[in-house]
């Protein structure tokens, strides 16, 4: 934290200015001084949490999202091969909104079947800044599924590409030179996936960062961590108009425990999807997606501020989701994706 963003004046507020004597009473004054130490207090907290979470960020870690349908991708190579049409996807979330360094991510992504083989390609960008530190990654997918009998597949899914991880240091505003310069790394990353799946439901397992190599000469100072997922949903009808689809995603990353999302999402008509998410960490977002047209769909999803994530000074985090869903081979129909 920079000295000129704890520049009070003697009635506490963050004005800033001259140093002024108070006129008031022994209760009034101490008043002013309890509510001054309480808002430095405050701030201090925040800057030791960000700090924390700065800390957290020199690991290699997968950004979290409420938004798994057209998204999949980011946790499974193989998600692709589960879609017999081309797609493509901007996922834009801010985290903990209210708060200076707060995580905000961003991706695209891209895949598509090869003609009328079972075999897919894909791309995908993600951008993810937390505090001072960034994270820019490309990835090239490719996926291919099996037909093990009338209904049921089996997608196997390999991931590979690059990310550059930066410190941008000169936002600390320090003269010390160990912290002066911004430093730059780059690592390559390899995954793998496989889905089951039917018409009816899907279980996935992966690992969309298996390994890495370092790239150039300078030290690397961010510490692999391999993430792997156990997901799946079930769809189930309810009437002719309405559906129920549950679903459950489990992370773990290298050196910490396992992590649960548990969502339920009810669909009305293939147009209107309203769900929740409750995750272990103690936290719940809420999520509403529109089928606009039979190619565009666009979802937004909301994560209440909880209080093991600063409540009261944060007011939750916000996702937005866009996607377009098209065929390259002419006269086959489009069909909502539900799984």
């Amino acid at each position: 934290m920079k000295p000129s963003m704890m520049n009070f004046n003697m009635r506490g507020d963050e004005r800033g200015g001259s140093i002024r004597p108070l006129k008031c009473g022994a209760f009034k004054c101490d008043r002013s001084k309890r509510h001054f130490v309480w808002k430095s207090l405050r701030r201090l907290f925040i800057a030791g949490f960000i700090s924390g979470m700065a800390q957290q960020a020199e690991a290699q870690q997968h950004p979290m999202y409420a938004q798994y349908l057209y998204n999949g991708m980011v946790i499974n190579p193989g998600y692709p091969s589960m879609d017999e049409f081309s797609s493509a996807t901007v996922v834009a979330r801010n985290q903990w909104v209210g708060m200076d360094g707060a995580p905000k991510t961003a991706t695209f992504s891209f895949y598509s079947p090869i003609k009328a083989t079972s075999t897919s390609v894909g791309f995908m960008a993600m951008k993810d800044e937390i505090t001072i530190y960034s994270q820019t990654g490309y990835y090239f997918n490719i996926s291919q599924k099996v037909k093990l009998d009338d209904k049921l597949y089996l997608a196997m899914g390999l991931k590979g590409g690059m990310e550059q991880f930066k410190e941008n240091n000169e936002h600390l505003g320090t003269d010390d030179p160990v912290f002066a310069a911004n430093q730059t790394y780059w690592k390559t990353d390899i995954g793998f996936g496989f889905v089951l799946y039917n018409e009816k439901f899907f279980v996935g397992f992966s690992a969309p960062s298996f390994h890495n190599f370092d790239i150039g000469g300078s030290v690397n100072k961010v510490e692999f961590k391999r993430h792997m997922y156990l997901h799946g949903a079930y769809l189930a009808n309810i009437n002719k108009i309405l559906k129920f689809r549950p679903g459950v995603v489990l992370r773990q990353v290298g050196g910490a425990g396992v992590q649960a999302d548990l969502n339920a999402t009810l669909i009305l008509k293939d147009i209107l999807w309203m769900g929740a998410t409750w995750r272990t960490e103690k936290s719940a977002s809420a999520m509403v997606q529109i089928q606009a047209t039979k190619n565009f769909s666009f979802g937004y999803s909301y994560d209440f501020a909880s209080a093991t994530h600063l409540k009261g000074m944060q007011s939750g985090s916000h996702e937005l989701m866009l996607n377009y869903r098209f065929s390259l081979l002419k006269g086959k129909t489009l069909t909502p994706r539900l799984l």
